[in-house]
């Protein structure tokens, strides 16, 4: 052994040129064969220790010597990093770590105000502009306030408070039943409906213009008045339950005044209101009945999986999947159905639009190793890059989409990663990190991107 230690140390720059080599080797081999990262920094290591070896036979001053081996190991340590790594997230972001990770639970973006977590913060910084009081909930907006539901001062009851967006200064409050929640809003008028009850109020004032002593809601299903867990408000009428004990059917009322319009829909599975027909899904078939006259406009009986497909409450058009990726498109205001499916080559693997209820929608594709998202009902399709696979991680109404995915580095792993895709089909991202369901989840809110606790202002 004390041998081969006086031959190594006759014989340095030997061992250097033999290590430099194995670190080039080891290098080159993890990043061809994609052996990961602990060969790679392995191969680092060991070129490391050769070039220090070969400066000691250049360099003999031991604090000149030092210097110069510990430069080569930070150039070396820096360099492997971010040939692994990347630059940092060079995207323009802010840290919201204290408030909710679900961006779009009781949010919205009006201009560059950007309320989220209880708090209206500056969209481009993340500065608290104002707060609103604990246990408050986003009702709507309009161009200058936001209509909230608010506890009383001595925590017993509820009540409506309008509040000027940029500010917060309090404009008007009415009061309001236990459990309130936003139905529909319409020419100045925000429907309301509580235990109570339901109540038109006017968006400048807060008057009642209309009451009912019947819940509401902004769809039926199943006989019975309904709404999404976040349902679009833009909608002229509302459904309440038909007066009478022996009545399983709905009336439809305008939201100005709570006239009725249509009397005692079945409305066995689920309907809407579109323009002006009403929209009623039952089992097997599919109407559309007229909002003036009660007519019958339209009627398909060729449906018959009633869980095939839901009528979200944006848009004129619902898509239901068909056989081999392709989609039935039926246009609710005149019943007509046309064929769609992807275009030139690309396959749609599995539906994620039946829950999306936004103007466009997306849907994930795949042809060969390219996957993209297709906006259904058109011929355009936004490739992905970088990614072998995508989930959708949110859809808002405004038609942004958050996909999450994953890209690789130069020796093969995998690193989770989010792109953003505006209603135009341009792609913002990579973003690090993100997932469809889990701590650190990527969300989405009209423009504004939330990934983990890093909230970036895409438009």
């Amino acid at each position: 052994m004390r041998r081969v230690l006086e031959w190594l140390t006759k014989h340095v720059a030997l061992d250097g040129t033999v290590l430099c080599a194995l670190g080039v080797g080891l290098l080159a081999a993890s990043v061809l064969a994609d052996l990961g990262r602990w060969t790679y920094y392995g191969g680092v290591a060991l070129l490391v220790v050769g070039v220090a070896l070969l400066l000691s036979r250049v360099l003999r001053a031991p604090l000149v010597l030092a210097s110069a081996c510990l430069a080569v190991a930070l150039v070396a340590a820096g360099g492997s990093w971010l040939a692994l790594n990347g630059l940092p997230d060079q995207h323009e972001h802010w840290d919201e770590t204290g408030a909710p990770s679900h961006l779009t639970e009781d949010s919205f973006r009006q201009g560059r105000v950007l309320f989220a977590g209880g708090n209206a913060r500056d969209l481009a910084t993340g500065a608290v502009l104002w707060t609103v009081p604990e246990d408050s909930h986003v009702m709507t907006t309009t161009d200058e306030t936001v209509i909230l539901s608010e506890p009383v001062e001595d925590g017993e009851g509820t009540r409506l408070v309008a509040r000027l967006i940029d500010t917060g200064h309090q404009v008007w409050w009415a009061e309001v039943g236990e459990d309130p929640r936003a139905i529909a809003q319409h020419a100045g008028v925000l429907v309301v409906s509580s235990r109570s009850g339901t109540v038109g109020h006017d968006l400048t004032s807060g008057v009642e213009l209309w009451t009912s002593a019947r819940p509401s809601g902004t769809e039926c299903k199943q006989r019975a008045p309904w709404s999404p867990d976040s349902p679009d408000l833009r909608q002229p009428a509302v459904f309440l339950p038909t007066p009478g004990s022996d009545t399983d059917t709905v009336d439809v009322h305008r939201v100005g005044d709570g006239e009725v319009l249509v009397e005692g829909l079945d409305c066995l599975n689920a309907g809407r209101v579109v323009g002006d027909v009403v929209v009623q899904h039952g089992a097997g078939w599919i109407r559309g009945t007229s909002v003036t006259t009660g007519e019958t406009r339209w009627e398909q009986e060729w449906i018959r999986d009633a869980q095939a497909f839901a009528l979200p409450d944006t848009g004129d058009v619902i898509h239901i999947p068909g056989e081999e990726g392709r989609y039935h498109s039926l246009d609710l205001l005149t019943g007509e159905v046309t064929q769609t499916a992807p275009p030139d080559g690309w396959v749609a693997t599995h539906d994620e639009i039946r829950n999306q209820r936004a103007e466009v929608l997306w849907q994930p594709v795949r042809r060969g190793e390219e996957v993209g998202l297709w906006e259904i009902g058109s011929d355009r399709v936004v490739r992905i890059p970088g990614t072998p696979s995508l989930d959708i991680a949110e859809a808002d109404v405004s038609g942004w989409v958050a996909v999450v995915g994953a890209t690789r580095d130069i020796v093969g792993d995998r690193h989770r990663a989010t792109w953003a895709v505006s209603p135009e089909g341009e792609v913002r991202g990579p973003f690090v990190g993100g997932s469809a369901a889990q701590d650190g989840a990527a969300t989405m809110a009209d423009g504004v991107l939330r990934v983990g606790a890093r909230v970036y202002p895409l438009d």
